[in-house]
């Protein structure tokens, strides 16, 4: 730990930084519906680093983790609202069912290849959604309200201020990041990317390569289960119309590819830029029949066609130019 933090001094500083950013800034804008929205940055920001392991790094476009999603969101439901049972304990029992349905489905999965692969995971979530609308024991289709009376707010993780939701979920994006990043330049991650890069070169170095491609779907739903919990804890109320769809799925996708898959901080910017959009479009042009989906769908296809690198590449090119003036500047300076 102290070598990855040794080798990452700028970045952890960068961390820590933007760390006391946002926790000022809800502080200091003390508006309700900001604070709501920054809580949905932060499960949105958990989900897609969830997405960017198997996708990002690994190349396996999957169109279907709705799936580990709503896994995380009932899990976190059904055991509070029947058991008692605190979030802080369901988010963790949520992420190790995940694991298991990845490690059941994803080994005959990850047989298949592209566009193959992508249509079966989207094929699999959408038999879950068909099973959890047409079974009375999680709610049907009318879904599970979490909310228990006289409960400890605390210990069952249902704050009377919203305000602690975004703190708790900033934890939770805090200790993913890190994680990832340790991740980055491990063994592990390496031969993912190498997986990425060309199947076959890789088993031809010796890297089992349907090992590490069921590894990364396994810890890729485990991180995007967690936000599924976090998503339903804070709705208090679920059901499968808007936690198991298509189009959670490929807000999923979405959030990875707008911020730039393969990089640590990439699914986080996407969050932003992304949960921003749909909201305040939501909120402001939800009214006017449909025009907030158009103007969102727009802008999501105008970013993707004109930023393929996604948000991140645009702050890399930046610093990629200064470094380059810097060392032409000193190069000059030590010429003359």
């Amino acid at each position: 730990m102290k070598k990855v933090i040794g080798n990452n001094k700028k970045w952890f500083l960068g961390l820590i930084a933007c760390l006391i950013v946002a926790i000022l800034f809800p502080q200091i804008v003390r508006v309700r519906f900001v604070w709501n929205l920054l809580s949905l940055i932060m499960v949105w920001a958990v989900v897609g680093m969830g997405w960017n392991v198997i996708g990002g790094y690994c190349g396996q476009v999957s169109n279907g983790h709705s799936l580990f999603y709503g896994i995380g969101a009932y899990t976190v439901a059904i055991t509070c609202q029947y058991w008692k049972i605190s979030p802080w304990i369901s988010i963790w029992l949520g992420a190790v069912i995940s694991m298991v349905v990845a490690f059941i489905f994803g080994k005959p999965l990850l047989r298949l290849k592209g566009h193959v692969f992508a249509i079966s995971t989207m094929a699999l979530a959408e038999c879950a959604r068909i099973i959890f609308v047409n079974r009375k024991w999680v709610g049907g289709a009318t879904g599970v309200y979490i909310y228990t009376k006289g409960v400890n707010e605390y210990l069952y993780m249902q704050f009377k201020n919203p305000l602690n939701y975004y703190y708790v979920f900033l934890i939770f994006v805090v200790a993913i990041l890190v994680m990832i990043k340790i991740l980055d330049k491990s063994k592990f991650f390496y031969y993912l990317r190498t997986i990425k890069g060309n199947e076959m070169a890789a088993e031809s170095v010796g890297i089992d390569v349907a090992k590490y491609k069921n590894r990364a779907y396994i810890m890729s739903a485990a991180i995007v289960s967690i936000g599924g919990s976090l998503y339903a804890q804070f709705l208090l109320y679920i059901d499968p119309a808007t936690i198991m769809t298509l189009n959670i799925s490929m807000m999923i996708v979405l959030t990875a590819v707008m911020g730039g898959v393969g990089t640590v901080e990439g699914p986080i910017l996407g969050a932003i830029v992304l949960t921003t959009i749909s909201e305040y479009s939501r909120v402001y042009l939800g009214q006017y029949g449909g025009l907030d989906l158009i103007l969102y769908g727009v802008l999501v296809i105008l970013i993707v066609l004109f930023i393929p690198g996604g948000i991140l590449s645009i702050f890399n090119k930046w610093f990629e130019k200064r470094e380059a003036a810097k060392t032409k500047s000193e190069v000059a300076g030590g010429n003359v």
